[in-house]
Formats: structure tokens, C-alpha cells, sequence
């Protein structure tokens, strides 16, 4: 990354952790592009040169936020997707505590940015991120239980990942207040692995 771009991205980085800070005093949709750039301390054609408007600046903060979960989230003993056709059916099991519990702890820790992603979905395409996730996380599992018709795996996988944003939804939208172990029971007592 050349200087040039490193102050685009510092200035956008800035910009996001100004809509950060706001949504403690402010919903989303009160929030205007002059708060942001005032919190900042940009002005408005800068905040432009970076987006069309705020839901531009939340969708990539929403990209920031899936980036940086991988790098913040510490896994006991993770499994390496590298080769998943040697590992067993226990180490595909992603629907467990081992991975949930992290997976939940990383998003109470981002609530706010989560909650705002909950009541605005429709701004997100997560269809693409959920087809990613099939394809390449999920084919690779099922075939490892024997069932590989695609179109099968495709419908239940859509099943499985809007129920479990369902209950998350719900768990942000009150604030993460109920226990994480208690949403982990919930999850893994609806997704159940295959052959159980």
C-alpha cells in the first residue's frame, strides 16, 4: 500500500470509528454524513470521495467487521479447512460450542455495529457469503456424511445458516443481555449434525 492510499484508508478508518462512537448516543438512521464528518474531523467532499451515503460507510464497516473476525477470535485447538477430506465427522462439526461460543463473544463484543446490521439486513447482500460458505465449507462437510446432491445441500444449508441468524438477530436485538452459553444451547439444540 503506497502512502497515497494508506492516508484513503486511515481517513476511512476514522470515518468508521466515528459511526462507532455515535451509535452510543445515536441510532442509526438519526445519524447524519455532517455528525460523522464533524466526529472525524473530515469534511464533507472527503467523506464523499468515500462513499454515497452512510449506509455506504455502514455496509463497509460491515465488511471491516467479518474481516477482522478470523484475526480476533481465538479458537481451542481450530481445525485446518485446508484439507477437509482427512478430518473426522467430530472436527466438521462447526454447529458447537468450540466454534459458537467465540463466534458469540465476538459479536456481543461488536453489538452495537451487529444490532444495526439486524434492523437493516435488506442493505447487505449476505446471499453471496452464504453461497461462498456452501460451496466451500459446507459441500465438503456433507459429502464427508455421504449426501452430495448439491441442490439438497444448497436448500438445507440456507435452512440452517437464516435460522441461526434468527436466533442471533433476536439475542442483538435484546441487547446480548441473555447468557451466550444459553443462545449456544439454543443453536445446537435446533442444528443438529447429520446422522443425529
Amino acid at each position: 500500500m503506497n502512502r497515497s492510499e494508506s492516508k484513503f484508508q486511515n481517513t476511512a478508518n476514522k470515518m468508521t470509528s466515528a459511526l462507532i462512537n455515535l451509535l452510543d448516543s445515536k441510532e442509526f438512521a438519526d445519524i447524519s454524513i455532517m455528525d460523522i464528518c464533524k466526529a472525524a474531523d473530515v469534511n464533507r467532499s472527503t467523506f464523499y470521495a468515500h462513499y454515497d451515503n452512510t449506509y455506504d460507510l455502514l455496509k463497509e464497516a460491515h465488511q471491516n467487521l467479518i474481516s477482522n473476525f478470523l484475526t480476533e477470535c481465538t479458537f481451542d485447538n481450530p481445525v485446518d479447512l485446508k484439507d477437509m477430506r482427512n478430518l473426522s465427522k467430530v472436527d466438521l462439526n462447526f454447529i458447537s460450542p468450540k466454534y459458537l461460543l467465540p463466534y458469540l463473544r465476538y459479536i456481543q463484543n461488536h453489538k452495537k455495529l451487529f444490532r444495526i446490521y439486524a434492523e437493516n439486513a435488506h442493505v447487505f447482500d449476505t446471499g453471496s457469503m452464504d453461497d461462498y460458505m456452501i460451496e466451500n465449507l459446507f459441500v465438503p462437510i456433507y459429502a464427508k456424511h455421504g449426501v452430495t446432491d448439491k441442490k439438497l445441500i444448497f436448500y438445507m444449508q440456507k435452512y440452517f445458516l437464516k435460522g441461526i441468524d434468527a436466533i442471533i438477530n433476536e439475542w442483538v436485538r435484546g441487547g446480548c443481555e441473555d447468557d451466550i452459553l444459553f443462545i449456544c444451547e439454543i443453536i445446537t439444540f435446533c442444528v443438529r449434525p447429520i446422522g443425529n
